[in-house]
């Protein structure tokens, strides 16, 4: 049973405590309920039929012991720890109602308290049950790779840096990163994504996803105490203690309520009957109702069990919320700041186009790669890579020389090759016609410039991927009556085609990290409350200095989890209109809850005054009733259906490489349209967005004909 003062007991876990073993009372509750049913209708009947007023009390009395059995038990505790609780105070309307000659009234109290009180504990049930699975997500045990053998050891034993095994269909013990073997990786455990993902080596497995397919070995990466879903059952538990505001006040005004309430019950029993010299039974009777019908119960449970229902659904969902108070500070919300890269984009940048003064585009990219391959900037790899998509062989470079942040010279057959930024060749004195920039301007891309003998000979543009899920993002956001605004440390007229694309309300790009703080101080200004949406780590600042932070990626770093108070562990962008419907969903039922236990309560106070209520109805109703009332409002959070549909990305993920002209031989990277390349589809490029099967999102029908410039032949996409 659970401790009515303290009625969020029965929801949570708390740190270091386990869940309270059944009692014997609570497992055989039917075997004690039932008969007293019995011996209550006896008493019932036996009064009715002979008026046999002292053996029907005797059998109402024996109801009472078999179905308060629990209560009495736990009236007995709250004493001892000097707590005035519902307990109490049904125990003492139970036997006072006795000396008022209302004994089957107060069993029947009794009795329904005890059955609303056992219907309770299955209706929390679930919600306790929700955060076990999160805390027994992994196995215990894993595979250890020892030489050329597996041994079956404790995960707790197992190492970083230690070999382990998984099978086909079995679940991963530990963080670690494949090192033999790909396989298909059931992952919805952790970030809430329903469809397998293929994984090869290098890259990550979390802990408790599922392998589908074959057998592979993984290098771990975290102890089991450190592990994802390690930090996010710890994170649940820690977050029940992360109160909102209203779950303290509630708390604090249950405290100083229950002995108002007790006192009050005394006085309606005293006063009447000492000053106006009116019957002491039924003041004193509707006195015993007075403290049935005031228990709090039902307004200490009105936040809790919500709240605890929102994190765990949340929590399957791949949505890691540190806190009740973060649920309560979604109300508040009414912009949402993001960064880009990382966040809006997939952080893989790639070439977009190649410009070349001189005809040849392959002579380009294959000199400029040629003088990247040694930089470890993602845009000399992203050239590099390009390169070898275009099957084009590499020069030799001789005396090759990088200067940070800006560009790379080398020599290439005897001629030296500058390649770089904008200031870069300015610097050099090159001659940079302002109209060649024109493109680039357009496109929003960043351009890399290759020069020689202080002549342009090229403009090979970069730009960041876009996340598929970004525009649905933004266009379900704004369905919901939210803001928008794009900060970015980014070249701003990069940040302008997002911005664009995405249809954001403002863009600002450009911007150090203290300017993306300046930035968030203003807004905080202007709306109610903010949120940052960011990596978790470049925008740590940000996201701490925001109203709520929501950090984005599957990584969940150290820094993550301490910066961010909303924790998104898929690439999924869809996941924070997810948050922010169910957090809103739950805010309703916290409000229902509250609002409909203070009316009840009243109306049933002031229906007992002035006598027209019961013992057994205000058991029945006004407490136990509206408790239970309460529990199934907010244990509805579960039944949350997800608005989106599942997104299948295997149409709009290409396996293309570039364009051929077979004729004359011209090969062309294939163009973008809305941030992602264009799809092949029955001889000519339709844009991705054509076929992003979604309700939510407005298709797009920009097509290109499948004709090589040069000689009008049919192009290929290999």
């Amino acid at each position: 049973m659970s401790h009515i003062t303290q009625c969020t007991k029965t929801l949570c876990l708390d740190e270091g405590s386990e869940v309270e073993k059944e009692s014997f009372f609570e497992k055989k509750f039917w075997y004690f309920i039932i008969p007293s049913l019995i011996l209550l209708g006896l008493s019932i009947t036996l009064e009715l039929l002979t008026y046999s007023v002292l053996l029907s009390h005797v059998l109402a009395i024996a109801s009472i012991l078999l179905s308060g059995y629990g209560i009495l038990k736990e009236a007995i505790e709250d004493i001892l720890f000097k707590r005035i609780t519902a307990n109490i105070l049904m125990i003492v309307a139970g036997i006072a109602s006795f000396f008022i000659l209302h004994g089957q009234e107060g069993a029947m109290a009794i009795l329904l308290y005890a059955i609303a009180e056992y219907l309770e504990e299955l209706t929390t049930e679930k919600s306790r049950n929700a955060i076990k699975e999160l805390l027994e997500l992994a196995p215990d045990d894993a595979l250890l790779k020892i030489e050329d053998s597996y041994e079956k050891v404790p995960t707790e034993t197992v190492k970083i840096g230690e070999i382990i095994g998984i099978k086909p269909g079995m679940k991963a013990p530990l963080d670690g990163i494949i090192v033999k073997g790909k396989s298909y990786f059931d992952e919805s455990a952790i970030t809430g994504e329903s469809l397998p993902i293929f994984k090869e080596e290098n890259d990550e497995i979390f802990a408790a996803s599922i392998n589908n397919d074959s057998f592979v070995d993984i290098k771990v990466i975290r102890e089991s105490l450190n592990t994802v879903v390690a930090k996010i059952a710890e994170s649940i538990k820690l977050a029940q203690q992360n109160k909102s505001d209203s779950e303290r006040f509630i708390e604090k005004f249950a405290k100083y309520y229950t002995p108002i309430i007790l006192i009050s019950a005394l006085l309606v029993m005293i006063i009447p009957t000492v000053v106006f010299s009116l019957d002491f039974n039924v003041w004193f009777y509707r006195g015993l109702i007075l403290l049935v019908v005031s228990c709090p119960c039902a307004l200490t449970l009105s936040t809790p069990l919500a709240n605890i229902a929102a994190l765990t659904r949340l929590a399957k969902e791949g949505i890691l919320v540190k806190g009740n108070k973060f649920i309560e500070i979604a109300k508040n919300i009414e912009l949402i700041a993001f960064d880009k890269t990382g966040t809006l984009t997939e952080g893989n940048l790639k070439v977009f186009n190649i410009i070349s003064f001189s005809n040849n585009n392959q002579e380009v990219i294959k000199i400029a790669a040629s003088l990247e391959i040694l930089s470890e900037h993602p845009i000399g790899k992203a050239i590099v890579y390009q390169a070898k998509q275009m099957q084009l062989p590499l020069y030799t470079v001789d005396d090759s020389k990088i200067t940070k942040g800006k560009g790379i010279t080398g020599i290439i057959q005897g001629e030296k090759y500058y390649i770089g930024s904008k200031n870069y060749l300015e610097e050099l004195k090159f001659d940079l016609p302002d109209d060649i920039f024109k493109e680039t301007e357009l496109s929003g891309t960043i351009p890399i410039l290759l020069g020689n003998n202080k002549t342009i000979m090229g403009i090979i543009t970069i730009r960041d991927v876009l996340r598929v899920s970004a525009p649905l993002l933004v266009n379900g956001l704004k369905k919901r009556g939210f803001k928008s605004v794009l900060i970015s440390g980014d070249n701003q007229l990069v940040c302008n085609t997002i911005g664009k694309c995405l249809d954001i309300d403002s863009y600002h790009g450009e911007l150090l990290p203290n300017q993306k703080l300046e930035e968030i101080e203003s807004f905080k200004k202007k709306f109610k409350g903010v949120a940052m949406v960011g990596d978790g780590i470049n925008d740590a600042p940000a996201l701490a200095l925001s109203d709520l932070g929501i950090a984005i990626g599957a990584s969940a770093t150290d820094l993550t989890l301490e910066t961010a108070d909303v924790v998104i562990m898929s690439d999924d962008l869809k996941k924070i209109i997810t948050f922010f419907d169910i957090t809103k969903r739950t805010n309703r039922i916290i409000r229902q809850n509250i609002w409909t236990s203070i009316i009840i309560k009243v109306v049933f106070a002031i229906l007992t005054v002035l006598g027209f209520m019961t013992l057994w109805l205000a058991v029945g109703i006004a407490d136990m009733g509206v408790s239970l009332l309460v529990l199934i409002n907010g244990m509805t959070i579960f039944r949350y259906k997800i608005k989106f549909k599942e997104l299948s990305l295997e149409n709009l993920e290409s396996n293309a490489k570039l364009i051929l002209c077979q004729i004359c031989e011209t090969k062309n990277i294939i163009p973008q349209h809305h941030g992602r390349d264009m799809i092949e589809k029955d001889g000519k490029l339709i844009c991705w967005r054509k076929l992003l099967n979604s309700e939510d999102l407005e298709p797009c029908q920009e097509e290109l004909p499948l004709f090589c410039p040069k000689c009008n032949n049919e192009l290929y996409v290999i």
